[in-house]
């Protein structure tokens, strides 16, 4: 594994709403916790704005969701809180097989979520997703709590609670890298990106009966997810206490994502104006001959 995580890769600075970003995005200090839920297959399908988005089974009519708190708090956007709340989808890489697909996805670090809501805690966070990948973000609270042996992630709007999630501070190790193909919808057309993950300090754990969750049922969003989750213990459990990130794209560029990048200010360097002429310099006077005198 390469010892630094950022390197070899070039980034171009851009100007978004509330503030200059620098892309693709570095994180160089965050953390992060997943819950993974069953949830029922045919809802999932509904959920999805596009048939060319197709949920993973993990067992026959049983897809699954995730329910990601990320705290950022060295980035080139600045810090700020996040929350995923997202249908793990089919790998095109592997065959759309009910469990053998996810455990593909499980073995080889790299996951396909569509992203279904993204809330996030400041503005040029915010507008840096929406604008260039249309990730489905608003502004929410996002509040970590820590214990002695836990971890909380409470996300509210408006002061109104919305879902929380809670693990264990489970052993964690080393795990390198790990992707996370993140799947969107802009332009009516499906985008991806890429988010690169090197996990210095983290663990997977299948069937945990080590975390909890709660939806607000009083809430639109937390009464849609209550409502397709199946059973009462989560998939997986992922605890991942230090980790590094990279952001890439957005991968398609579609005609007007491409003229709104072109036109943000930066990506193409700015025209330099032509150099003002210098007058010419005077030639020194020089003594006038004396006109000759004509001949008699």
């Amino acid at each position: 594994m390469q010892e630094d995580f950022f390197a070899d890769i070039e980034q171009v600075e851009l100007k978004v709403d509330g503030g200059t970003a620098r892309f693709p995005i570095f994180y160089r200090v965050a953390r992060s916790f997943t819950v993974i839920l069953p949830a029922n297959v045919m809802k999932l399908r509904r959920m999805l704005p596009d048939p060319r988005f197709v949920p993973a089974q993990a067992l026959p009519g049983v897809g699954a969701i995730t329910l990601t708190a990320f705290e950022y708090n060295d980035t080139d956007i600045g810090p700020y809180n996040e929350f995923s709340m997202g249908i793990i989808l089919n790998s095109p890489y592997y065959a759309p097989v009910p469990g053998y697909n996810l455990l593909r996805q499980y073995l080889d670090r790299m996951y396909n979520v569509y992203v279904y809501h993204l809330p996030v805690t400041t503005e040029i966070a915010l507008r840096a997703g929406r604008d260039f990948y249309n990730y489905p973000k608003f502004i929410a609270d996002i509040e970590f709590s820590d214990s002695a042996g836990g971890i909380t992630c409470d996300l509210s709007r408006d002061g109104e609670r919305i879902v929380s999630i809670s693990g264990d501070k489970v052993p964690v190790q080393s795990i390198g890298e790990m992707k996370f193909m993140c799947n969107l919808y802009q332009y009516r057309q499906p985008q991806i990106a890429e988010f690169k993950l090197n996990v210095l300090d983290g663990t997977i754990n299948w069937l945990p009966n080590n975390v909890s969750w709660a939806f607000n049922m009083s809430n639109p969003i937390g009464r849609e997810l209550a409502g397709v989750v199946v059973g009462n213990r989560a998939l997986m459990y992922l605890y991942m206490p230090k980790i590094e990130g990279i952001l890439y794209g957005p991968a398609n560029f579609s005609i007007p994502l491409l003229q709104h990048t072109i036109l943000s200010k930066g990506f193409l360097p700015a025209a330099k104006k032509p150099a003002k002429k210098k007058p010419a310099k005077k030639k020194p006077a020089g003594k006038k001959k004396a006109a000759k005198k004509p001949k008699k």
